[in-house]
C-alpha cells in the first residue's frame, strides 16, 4: 500500500512539472525558451549579467536551473554545478573586460561571477552526502575528498557506472596507475552509447594518447583519425604515419578500420577494434 502510494507521489509530480513546461512554453509554440523562463521566474535570471558576453553558458544555466528548481533531483543538482562552473570560468573573464560606454555592463558581469561562486558553494555544501555517482565524483575531482573517492570506487564494484560519462570519470582515476584498465574502461564507454550517438571526443583523443605510450601505432593512429573526424581535436598525424611506415604497415587499411568503427557506432554495436 505504502509503495503505491509513493509511485502516485512521483507520477503526480513529474504531471506537475509537465504542466508547467507546457504553460511556459505556451508564448513560443510550445517550446520552453529563454524569454519565457526568465518572465515567468525572473529570479533565476536577474541575477546573472545581462550582455552579450557568455550567452551559451547563461543560456544553458538558466534553463538548468529552472529545471533543478521545479524538479530537484541529485542529477539534475550535478548538471546545475556543471553549468554553474562553465558560466562562471566564462564570465570571470568577461567581468574584467571594461565596457567603455556601459560601465553598468562590466558591473552586471561581476555580479553573475559572484552569483556563480555563491551558487557553486550553496549545492556542494547541499549535496556533500550525496550518494548519487556523478556528485561523488564531483566532490572527489574538485576537493580531493578521501571518502567520495572510496564510494565512487564502490559504485564500480556495484555496477552503478554504466554510462560514457561515469566510464570517462573512472578513466581519470585510473589513468595514472593503470593502463590497460584505462583503455577497456574507454572502450566499453563507446559500448555504452546508443545508435546515432554524440559521442565525446575526448575518448577518441584518451585512447589515441594511451595506445601511442605503449607504442602501439597501428591503434594510436586508428583513434587519431576519430578524434580529428569528431572535429574538436587539431590532431597531428604525420609522425604517427612515420611510425607505421617504419612497421610496415598500411595506414589506408586502418582508414578503413577506422570508418568501421565509426559505422558501428552509429549502430550502436561497438567492438574494439585489433591490428
Amino acid at each position: 500500500m505504502l509503495e503505491a502510494e509513493k509511485t502516485n507521489e512521483i507520477l503526480m509530480k513529474y504531471l506537475l512539472v509537465s504542466i508547467s513546461l507546457v504553460l511556459l512554453g505556451a508564448c513560443s509554440e510550445g517550446e520552453l525558451t529563454l524569454r519565457a523562463v526568465c518572465e515567468k521566474e525572473p529570479g533565476i535570471c536577474n541575477d546573472l549579467n545581462d550582455d552579450s558576453h557568455c550567452n551559451l553558458q547563461r543560456r544553458d544555466l538558466i534553463m538548468q536551473r529552472f529545471e533543478e528548481k521545479h524538479l530537484p533531483s541529485d542529477k539534475n543538482k550535478y548538471q546545475l554545478l556543471i553549468d554553474l562552473e562553465k558560466y562562471s570560468k566564462c564570465i570571470e573573464l568577461a567581468a574584467g573586460i571594461e565596457h567603455i560606454k556601459l560601465k553598468e555592463k562590466t558591473s552586471t558581469r561581476m555580479v553573475g561571477y559572484i552569483t556563480s561562486l555563491k551558487e557553486i558553494k550553496r549545492l556542494s555544501d547541499e549535496t556533500i552526502s550525496s550518494d548519487d555517482p556523478h556528485l561523488l565524483y564531483y566532490h572527489w575531482s574538485r576537493n580531493k575528498s578521501d571518502s567520495h573517492l572510496q564510494r565512487f570506487l564502490q559504485a564500480e564494484q556495484n555496477n552503478q557506472l554504466e554510462t560514457p560519462e561515469l566510464q570517462m570519470a573512472l578513466v581519470s582515476y585510473y589513468s595514472k596507475r593503470d593502463r590497460e584498465k584505462s583503455i577497456q574502461l574507454l572502450h566499453h564507454a563507446l559500448e555504452l552509447y546508443p545508435p546515432q550517438p554524440k559521442v565525446d571526443p575526448e575518448i577518441y583523443a584518451s585512447l589515441s594518447s594511451m595506445f601511442y605510450k605503449k607504442k602501439d601505432y597501428a591503434s594510436s593512429y586508428h583513434w587519431a583519425l576519430l578524434a580529428q573526424q569528431s572535429g574538436a581535436f587539431n590532431v597531428e598525424l604525420q609522425e604517427l604515419k612515420i611510425y607505421l611506415e617504419q612497421a610496415q604497415l598500411d595506414h589506408e587499411k586502418i582508414k578503413d578500420t577506422a570508418e568501421h568503427t565509426m559505422a558501428q557506432l552509429q549502430l550502436g554495436h561497438f567492438t574494439p577494434p585489433k591490428f
